[in-house]
């Protein structure tokens, strides 16, 4: 129950070891959900412990991470927010080019291998300048959500909070030492 409470609360502080262990298990989460879609196996199960267990994290521990500097919640959703924009350009970019093509933009997620060939086809029986998968738009997109994830990453995973109580609570681990 307390691994639960430190995934769920937006309450405390969080150390740099903690976002850590987050990001690993975030990211073999998201190995097991790949590798199941490779194999053919339905990722849904990995897909819903993503979702309910891990995404409260994913939001949670960010947002400690960031009282353990002195900052507020807001700097979490400040990385969300730049984040959501950044799909929005590919999502505008993926909506057109598939559009043209008379696609949506989310079989061109969901079906990438349909969308390439559905492409190719369109663009040799083109004779103007052929379309292209991805665009201007959503090459902004990717890279402005690379910016702004490195952004993140680097200041929640190297660096370290501040020293003693602050306005959120306790340094971690101090409890344990006092």
């Amino acid at each position: 129950m307390i691994l639960w409470r430190y995934l769920v609360s937006w309450h405390g502080r969080t150390a740099r070891p903690g976002m850590w262990v987050i990001t690993i298990l975030l990211a073999l989460v998201g190995m097991v959900g790949a590798s199941m879609r490779e194999h053919g196996y339905d990722p849904l199960p990995a897909d819903l412990l993503f979702a309910v267990l891990l995404y409260p994290a994913f939001l949670a521990v960010p947002v400690k991470r960031f009282h353990d500097m002195g900052r507020g919640w807001w700097w979490a959703i400040v990385f969300l927010a730049g984040m959501v924009v950044s799909f929005l350009f590919l999502m505008l970019d993926l909506t057109t080019t598939a559009g043209i093509l008379g696609l949506s933009a989310f079989s061109a997620l969901t079906d990438p291998d349909t969308y390439l060939e559905v492409l190719k086809s369109f663009n040799e029986s083109t004779t103007g300048e052929p379309l292209k998968p991805i665009g201007a738009i959503g090459f902004g997109g990717i890279s402005l959500g690379l910016i702004f994830g490195l952004i993140e990453f680097g200041w929640l995973h190297f660096v370290p909070g501040q020293h003693g109580d602050n306005e959120y609570g306790p340094r971690p681990g101090a409890a344990a030492t006092r």
